[in-house]
């Protein structure tokens, strides 16, 4: 490399162009940067909260370096039984993949969501007892996207 002294402005300039180019470029791949928790969090709520099978309980939303992305939250889900909780559940995380994939800057999270019907802790329905896990013992966004793509 040539090293032709101070660089002039324009160089600066066009350097730094470059380097917000990219930037926005692995961002927009879902590989740099990371997605804006408030406002991912107030969707996932928003659109669990206005379904019919949503009778209390909030959607979490968790993204960072340290712990990973996960959305997780305790959910009273309407039916009077377990095979109803299930089916429950299953309209809940299909609104969840739904809405997760539409928000910018994502990446794959864990989903740990637990749904019990009201006034019955005890029978508790987890998301991997009803959209099998590809690998480990908790769904994946992906592992939901499979699940309902067909």
């Amino acid at each position: 490399m040539v090293n032709d002294g101070p660089m002039s402005g324009s160089a600066i300039g066009r350097r730094g162009v470059l380097v917000g180019i990219i930037g926005s470029l692995l961002t927009a791949c879902g590989l740099g940067g990371s997605s804006d928790v408030t406002a991912v969090q107030d969707a996932l709520r928003v659109a669990v909260e206005a379904l019919p099978e949503h009778l209390d309980g909030k959607v979490q939303f968790q993204d960072s370096t340290s712990a990973g992305t996960t959305i997780s939250g305790v959910l009273v889900l309407a039916g009077r039984d377990r095979a109803q909780i299930e089916q429950s559940l299953l309209t809940v995380l299909e609104t969840v993949s739904d809405t997760y994939d539409q928000q910018p800057g994502v990446r794959t999270a864990f989903v740990r969501l637990e749904a019990h019907r009201e006034g019955d802790r005890g029978t508790r329905v987890m998301t991997a007892d009803v959209v099998s896990p590809s690998s480990g013992a908790n769904a994946s966004t992906e592992d939901l996207a499979a699940h309902f793509a067909g």
